[in-house]
């Protein structure tokens, strides 16, 4: 039940996206782009002034107004500076980003313990279980809003802006100001979206900066959707089409995730099902016309038949379903459910080695235990249909891997045990406030990279004066805090200068370099962050034309052309949270489980990349190392410890 109620709730919450995309793409027939900024800027607001003490519906207010000044800013570029609409929205989209950074401080903002419109709503819950009564709540509200707006675009304001985006040439030629209505129109719909990112960051306990990425896309097939099942000509139908495809949407990625489908795949079965329902519906008897069934299936029958095997396709495409419905299962059977946010290296050796782990402990997946992995392909919402999944099945425990997932996780259910790794910080993720003291439901492996072995292994190669040179992605939250830890570190040492570079992509991370080493900086000194590792190559190519030394705080990557990686090994995360959740299966309360440190820390020495760059290691380096590789490539493993093994 609550992966339904779940998709549900989160298509009534995108459904004010979906109207303010339908305002922009029919009614004014602008592709308007603003919106993957705007969505975040109203997130970014309402969550800013929530924790600074202001109500949650005000909050909300405060984020349609700046999602409207967005969708302002494009429609005054558009109508005033003349640039193409298109163009137009990019421009502001882009520039939203930078902004709502500003607005947030930080790349994330947990909600987790602040009060929300979810809040409030279950303060008058009259004993009904809390999804069914949020999803009450929410088909009230999103009624109104639907009246409401329709209403608005009968008077005369709103027949103007329609057929302003119908004809504008007749609208000005009976004075009717388009420059004008084009801008109010934009900045209405971008309000709309505006409140829509308020409301989903409320609702899954956190906003973030890279929330809003794909919401356009989002917003465009619920539109198409929503035409495609719900056709007329009059603006409650049309507005409210809007509104119902934003909730089938929601049913889609719900039901394909259901049926055990990979979420990587979840865009192209969304493809497929606007094709089929587009053409399905074009095929069909017009309006007026009366529908004979029978002559309908002789004629689509291919067409049907392709339908169920697509849907029976879907069900048994996981070899999950299969199990779940023919093996018979005791009570010592348990379901644990993996996700992880996207895929990189130090999420999949987490993930990789949770699993060799628990196997080793005596956990047969199919045999005494069911592990499901998903990998929700970096995009939040649906990593909360995900988790709705594991609720609705009842699985015994949620491992969660990576920091958005945790808060997702924690902000969806408080009695199924979650089991949180690679995670830097869970305490500002409001799963706790020590090791000991923390939330009821939640444990897990955790830890950051200290920083000040990190600086003095570059003093011992560069004692003298030494200008550092670091990058990151700021809406990476465990980037930004432990360069936020680097940077504290360096202002201790007179003699280190700092410059740092913030990439927003992977196709930045060779600019960045770059402009870094044309800076002369001696090394650099890279913590972890999935954007900027994704490219390392690209920084081994800047660094190498320069000469200039990698000291990088993820030791999977030495290899890579790093001189130094310091870091932890996050196998060693997979593994101890494996055994956290033997511990819970063997009946040991999870409030009483501490959360844990990583245990293990590497120091790793490239002597390749050494020759490479000319530098040579100095001996007390090379015996702290526990990892070397050689000139020739062969590796050295020791079994010792790394330069420290402190708490963090």
């Amino acid at each position: 039940m609550e992966l339904w109620l779940g998709a549900l709730n989160l298509g009534l919450l995108y459904g004010f996206m979906a109207a303010g995309t339908l305002i922009t793409f029919r009614i004014l027939n602008f592709s308007d782009i603003t919106v993957d900024g705007s969505f975040t800027t109203g997130a970014a607001v309402t969550a800013v002034m929530i924790t600074s003490g202001v109500n949650p519906f005000i909050a909300l207010l405060a984020g349609f107004l700046a999602g409207g000044a967005a969708g302002l800013s494009t429609g005054l570029i558009y109508t005033k500076m003349k640039i193409n609409g298109l163009l137009a929205g990019i421009l502001v989209m882009i520039g939203l980003y930078s902004i709502n950074l500003r607005i947030m401080t930080k790349s994330n903002i947990p909600l987790l313990e602040m009060p929300t419109f979810i809040t409030w709503v279950n303060s008058f819950n009259p004993g009904v279980p809390k999804e069914i009564w949020i999803s009450i709540f929410l088909i009230v509200v999103v009624s109104i809003f639907w009246l409401f707006i329709s209403v608005f675009f009968k008077t005369d304001l709103g027949i103007t802006i329609r057929v302003t985006g119908d004809n504008p040439v007749m609208a000005s030629a009976n004075s009717v100001n388009t420059d004008l209505i084009n801008i109010l129109g934009l900045a209405l719909a971008n309000g709309f979206v505006g409140i829509s990112g308020g409301l989903v960051a409320q609702y899954q306990g956190f906003a973030d900066i890279g929330m809003g990425i794909g919401t356009l896309m989002i917003g465009l097939a619920s539109v198409i959707i929503g035409e495609s099942i719900l056709k007329g000509s009059s603006i409650y139908v049309t507005l409210l089409s809007a509104i119902i495809g934003s909730v089938v949407y929601r049913f889609i990625i719900a039901f394909a995730l259901y049926g055990g489908m990979n979420p990587v795949d979840l865009k192209l079965f969304t493809s497929i099902f606007v094709l089929i329902t587009l053409y399905v519906t074009k095929v069909m008897p017009g309006q007026g016309k009366k529908i004979k069934w029978s002559d309908c299936l002789k004629k689509y029958k291919k067409i049907l038949i392709a339908g169920i095997i697509l849907v029976i396709a879907i069900f048994f495409i996981s070899d999950r379903n299969i199990r779940s419905l023919f093996s018979g299962k005791s009570e010592n059977f348990h379901k644990i459910g993996v996700v992880q946010l996207n895929d990189n290296g130090i999420l999949n050796v987490t993930r990789d080695s949770f699993c060799e782990e628990i196997k080793k402990i005596g956990y047969i997946d199919g045999e005494n235990c069911c592990i499901e992995l998903q990998n929700a392909q970096g995009d939040m919402p649906t990593v909360n249909t995900i988790i709705d999944k594991y609720i609705m099945n009842r699985y015994d425990v949620i491992v969660t891997i990576s920091s958005g997932v945790t808060q997702a996780a924690i902000n969806k259910t408080k009695d199924i045990p979650v089991v949180f790794a690679s995670v830097a910080n869970p305490f500002i993720l409001g799963a706790g406030s020590s090791d000991t003291d923390h939330l009821p439901n939640v444990t897990g492996v955790y830890g950051w990279i200290p920083m000040e072995k990190t600086v003095a292994i570059v003093k011992t190669i560069f004692p003298g004066k030494v200008k550092i040179g670091t990058m990151w992605d700021p809406s990476q939250v465990n980037a930004v805090f432990n360069v936020g830890n680097l940077e504290q570190e360096v202002k201790k040492d007179k003699d280190i200068i700092y410059e740092g570079v913030t990439v927003n992509g992977s196709s930045e991370v060779y600019q960045g370099a770059t402009s870094l080493t044309g800076k002369n900086i001696d090394i650099f000194v890279l913590p972890p962050d999935n954007i900027v590792f994704s490219a390392f190559d690209s920084i081994v190519k800047a660094g190498n034309a320069k000469k200039i030394p990698i000291l990088i705080n993820d030791i999977d990557r030495l290899k890579d052309g790093a001189l130094f990686a310091y870091g932890y090994d996050y196998g060693v995360s997979g593994i101890q949270a494996a055994h956290m959740v033997h511990r819970i299966f063997k009946g040991e309360k999870i409030q009483k489980i501490p959360f844990e440190v990583y245990k293990k820390i590497e120091l790793g020495i490239n002597l390749a990349a050494a020759k490479k760059l000319n530098i040579k290691i100095p001996e007390k380096l090379l015996s702290q190392a526990t990892i070397i590789i050689k000139e020739d490539g062969s590796v050295i493993k020791k079994e010792k410890p790394a330069v420290n093994d402190d708490k963090h």
